[in-house]
């Protein structure tokens, strides 16, 4: 849709249209401004109508008071009017998250200064931060979304990272519906930002790690048994957490503020438990210098920088590598991401993996079924690998997502809580490469 500017202070306006799922959406000249300001707001109204009245012809919009009425093909249609006084979505998102990072500064620097009092000042190691580590984005490459496509596949067709709201599928809650759990925590997480975004716009953030500590699989491996590395200048647009959002954790970050992080990180070092690994204060500032990387993967659930990327992942501009689990060689994924990575320009990289035997499947980790469906989904050798609990999960049709997420006993989420057993308890499945293969070759 192609909109022209109305002039502010006009009460009517002929404007392009854009129909989908029966809302019609319209820029119109707010009365947030002054009737000189040219560069003032502009309202995103949405009316809720039939989109085949719609079809083929102009609305004609008016604004009344806070309502908003459009006329269709001699229809007329009302809704309320949203007004708009400042940047949405992900640009408001980063400025909502780095208001909190700023107001954090003062009494971070004096949590720095009791966790790491030798280190010197809070403000040399952010220079550190502000280039540490990389990161990444878990996710499981077989799942079917909601296009019918696995995630490999659409990543090779699509050419984007999408969010759940787009794709219907996630390892962490799939509430990304309108009321769910996703949007009552990002509305809380970012001060609305995104509350009159559509899903379909794709500008939702999607969720990985700060990998500090390049771990083999990845910043965040519960979400996921393969994952993307990010190029450097997505860094602009990300926001961070010391724990997990939904949560809503006091410690948040942008590289450019990121004082309570590194203050939380200096206390999780004091403690001897940098990242849920056996770390402590003269790790963290080898971290930051760049000069310590993790021997093997920590098979850690829990240990990570939750990183928020905003504005959207193009494989083509925003992606140095995807790092595939060895259990998908050979397989459809393995064909999908080699194609997506000749066709977009990234490389394809292999790490360690993880298996575990049946028999050694506990049943207090995940709850006490896990060793019966690892025996269902193992391979005819009794091993249970990402490939094998991926095969299981196309058994199932895809669901729409639900305002609570699955349910526990739902066979989504056992597998889910089968995949975070092999992660904490299983071995490395050898088939590892350091070596990155450019353009997927």
């Amino acid at each position: 849709m192609s909109l022209q500017r109305p002039a502010l202070g006009e009460r009517r306006e002929t404007l392009g249209q854009d129909v989908s799922n029966g809302i019609v959406t319209g820029l119109v000249p707010t009365e947030c401004g002054t009737e000189d300001d040219q560069s003032g707001p502009l309202a995103i109204a949405k009316l809720d109508v039939a989109a085949q009245l719609a079809v083929g012809r102009t609305p004609h919009f008016f604004h009344p008071g806070s309502m908003l009425v459009a006329v269709i093909g001699g229809n007329r249609f009302s809704g309320r009017r949203v007004c708009s006084t400042g940047p949405v979505g992900s640009e408001a998102a980063i400025e909502a998250i780095t208001r909190r990072a700023t107001a954090n500064r003062a009494g971070a620097a004096s949590r720095w200064a009791a966790s790491a009092p030798d280190a010197g000042s809070i403000e040399r190691w952010a220079s550190y931060f502000r280039n540490a580590g990389r990161l990444t984005l878990n996710f499981h490459p077989d799942r079917i979304a909601r296009s019918g496509l696995t995630v490999a596949a659409g990543l090779a067709a699509d050419g984007h990272y999408r969010s759940q709201w787009t794709t219907g599928v996630t390892a962490g809650s799939r509430s990304a519906i309108t009321g769910g759990e996703r949007q009552r925590f990002e509305r809380e997480f970012f001060d609305g930002a995104y509350e009159s975004i559509e899903a379909s716009t794709g500008e939702h953030p999607v969720y990985g790690a700060l990998d500090v500590l390049f771990d083999q699989h990845g910043g965040s491996p519960r979400f996921g048994s393969c994952f993307v590395v990010l190029e450097q200048h997505v860094r602009e647009r990300t926001t961070f957490s010391l724990g997990d959002s939904h949560l809503a954790p006091p410690d948040v970050a942008t590289f450019a503020e990121p004082w309570s992080v590194l203050a939380g990180l200096a206390e999780q070092a004091q403690r001897g438990e940098l990242l849920g690994r056996r770390l402590g204060g003269d790790d963290l500032l080898q971290v930051l210098e760049g000069n310590h990387r993790s021997n093997g993967p920590a098979r850690n659930l829990d240990g990570y920088i939750e990183a928020q990327v905003h504005g959207g992942v193009s494989l083509g501009d925003d992606v140095e590598m995807i790092v595939l689990d060895p259990s998908f060689h050979g397989s459809a994924v393995e064909s999908d991401i080699t194609a997506a990575a000749e066709r977009y320009g990234f490389d394809l990289a292999w790490h360690g993996g993880s298996e575990i035997e049946v028999e050694e499947v506990p049943d207090d980790f995940r709850g006490p079924s896990m060793p019966a469906i690892a025996s269902r989904v193992a391979r005819a050798d009794g091993i249970v690998g990402a490939h094998a609990i991926g095969v299981a999960a196309l058994e199932d049709r895809f669901e729409e997502p639900t305002s609570h997420g699955d349910p526990q006993e739902s066979p989504r989420q056992q597998l889910k809580y089968l995949w975070h057993t092999l992660l904490a308890h299983g071995r490395d499945a050898g088939g590892g490469d350091s070596q990155s293969h450019p353009n997927g070759g």
